[in-house]
């Protein structure tokens, strides 16, 4: 279930902002957090999937643009996968 999946990831990426060791990263974890913030309300309200499908495109850019070291990104990075997965983008 969509919600599930994007409800993990919100936690995955709050973990890895906790534990990252490069302080450089914590305000990327912010922005992703956040915008995942919005994609999980959108899949909860399930008013427009156009938006959504929008959002989770603009979201998966996300990860091609921003950079992170730290090995902390790998449990997000598989749950933003799991949720590509679900979604099927």
């Amino acid at each position: 279930m969509l919600t599930e999946d994007l409800a993990r990831y919100v936690l995955a990426l709050e973990d890895a902002a906790a534990v990252t060791t490069r302080v450089a990263d914590r305000p990327a974890y912010e922005k992703y957090r956040a915008h995942a913030g919005l994609l999980l309300a959108l899949a909860l309200i399930n008013t427009d999937d156009t938006r959504l499908r929008e959002q989770l495109e603009a979201h998966d850019r996300l990860w091609l643009h921003m950079l992170l070291v730290d090995d902390a990104y790998q449990a997000p990075s598989e749950a933003w996968q799991k949720v590509r997965d679900t979604a099927r983008l």
